[in-house]
């Protein structure tokens, strides 16, 4: 995903249908080579250099991500080929990450290396675009579970709504404290 998919009517149509509300869910289709697709969009009251610094360092992370640990392999700045690790909290097992794409102050995009227990492949990409002195968050999620058919039907039963939810948090909590942060310059 980048500036190129969207024009600036779309992007305008976007600010204004989530101007006040915490966040929307976008339509998008699967990548290939994924099975589903999961698309949100936020509106943040601050700028784009305001904003992608706080999510351009791992150890922030968990500011919007509260239910999972962070650790990475290297300084912990964002950078095409940095690995990162995450894991729920409580749990045993990391997953791991590498970032594929890297753009400051506009774009990074990442892949989890070696699948995990019900995803067999997710790919995600966070794309930040100026829009009226305001920054329009966007991430896009495609991901494929294992189980073949039975993975679809228990996408279609939990998993979607559990990355939605999850999603949601995360995003409602960059929006908070970028905003915060914004407030306190």
């Amino acid at each position: 995903m980048g500036l190129e998919e969207y024009c600036p009517k779309e992007i305008h149509s976007i600010v204004e249908r989530i101007k006040s509300g915490p966040a929307e869910f976008l339509r998008c289709r699967p990548r290939k080579g994924f099975s589903h697709c999961i698309m949100v969009a936020v509106l943040i009251d601050a700028e784009i250099g305001e904003v992608f610094p706080l999510v351009s360092d791992i150890s922030n992370l968990a500011l919007f991500w509260q239910e999972y640990e962070f650790r990475t392999e290297g300084d912990g700045r964002l950078k095409k080929g940095l690995v990162y690790h995450t894991r729920k909290k409580g749990a045993k097992r990391w997953v791991k990450y590498r970032i594929t794409g890297f753009k400051e102050n506009f774009f990074y995009s990442g892949e989890m290396v070696g699948g995990e227990a019900f995803l067999k492949d997710l790919r995600y990409e966070h794309c930040f675009i100026p829009a009226d002195g305001v920054t329009l968050s966007v991430e896009r999620i495609n991901y494929t579970l294992r189980g073949g058919f039975l993975g679809r039907v228990l996408n279609l039963l939990i998993v979607e709504r559990i990355i939605k939810k999850e999603l949601l948090r995360a995003h409602s909590r960059l929006k908070e404290v970028a905003e915060k942060r914004k407030l306190r310059s």
